[in-house]
């Protein structure tokens, strides 16, 4: 048929493309273009891990319209001493209306409840998945700040994603965590799984490295600074509070990680957290991903009978409050929930 050789073009083009980005050359290019040597290259030596605590976060849209959405938000901290739990917590489930009006109000409400002060910048409400993404960092930052002032002097902070703030009023409250773990002693990083960092005009920089590891031959674990030069922008460059490393943490990683450090943090110190993310990354499950961060993830994940239970219960609410099912059906109603019945 037509609309099959059409696709078949249309996916050919796109990876053609896509392989444009990865070429055969990818390493030697990267080589060249970077100047790294294998003593770039340090080897990580696993250590105790001592007390390592992980905050994630996570948020989910309970209900949806034209007009607008409610998305859930909340935060879990892990906490291991010598990979053995000591500590957990969770946060409430806090609502948040996304709506038509150019600023989010329950932004403001939040933003008070978790750091005693008002936002000095508002928040939009252009685009819903980056209001919602906003919501869920300020309860993360709550409880980033909550272990920062609680953990003992020599711990670990970790957070799920980078040393960057997505949105300006979050700026100083990163600075201030930042200052509090400086101040008391406890190492921080954000690790995150994936990056869109790319050099050269659109090679990604994570398989680059591998490479460029595997034909250097340096065995895993590894850990490797990223001069910022070499990368084709940096998102958010105003609000970041570290630098860039990749690190493989286990010999049977499927992939290194994009971990921040906080900015001109000495050779030694990063040797330390990197040492410490290695001795904490042996799980069988997920060899190479620090398991702390893993449990923390499966605490605060809103999984589909989360959010379910929450739509049910809201729904309930919404009966209560006078809203007649007909009316919530012209508001909420999804065709796609009908169609996929036939």
């Amino acid at each position: 048929m037509a609309a099959d050789r059409e696709f078949s073009n249309a996916a050919k083009e796109m990876a053609e493309r896509i392989r444009r980005t990865v070429p055969a050359d990818l390493v030697e290019l990267f080589e060249k273009a970077s100047g790294l040597t294998p003593a770039d290259f340090r080897s990580c030596t696993r250590q105790h891990c001592g007390e390592v605590s992980a905050v994630d976060g996570s948020n989910a849209f309970i209900l949806e319209s034209g007009s607008m959405a409610v998305v859930a938000v909340r935060a879990a901290q892990s906490t291991f001493s010598g990979m053995e739990r000591v500590r957990r917590s969770l946060t409430a489930l806090h609502l948040a209306l996304i709506g038509n009006e150019d600023e989010n109000e329950d932004f403001v409400s939040l933003y008070l409840e978790c750091f005693g002060q008002r936002p000095g910048i508002p928040l939009q409400n252009d685009d819903r998945n980056r209001t919602a993404g906003i919501l869920r960092d300020t309860v993360e930052y709550w409880v980033m700040a909550e272990m920062a002032a609680t953990l003992n002097s020599g711990a670990l902070l970790l957070r799920d994603g980078p040393l960057r703030v997505s949105h300006a009023s979050h700026d100083p409250i990163l600075s201030r965590i930042e200052d509090m773990c400086v101040s008391r002693e406890i190492m921080f990083a954000g690790v995150s799984k994936q990056t869109s960092a790319t050099w050269g005009g659109g090679h990604p920089l994570l398989p680059s490295v591998a490479g460029l590891a595997d034909a250097f031959k340096i065995r895993a674990p590894w850990w490797i600074r990223i001069d910022p030069a070499m990368l084709d922008r940096t998102q958010f460059s105003q609000w970041q509070h570290g630098e860039m490393y990749v690190a493989s943490l286990h010999r049977g990683a499927r992939s290194p990680l994009k971990i921040e450090l906080r900015n001109d943090l000495p050779d030694q110190e990063a040797q330390q957290i990197m040492d410490r993310l290695a001795a904490c990354s042996g799980d069988g499950r997920i060899p190479g991903y620090p398991y702390p961060l893993f449990d923390a993830h499966r605490t605060v994940v809103l999984t589909k009978e989360i959010v379910a239970d929450a739509r049910s219960n809201l729904l309930n609410l919404i009966a209560s409050a006078g809203i007649r099912r007909h009316t919530y059906e012209i508001l909420f109603g999804d065709y796609h929930d009908e169609f996929a019945r036939y």
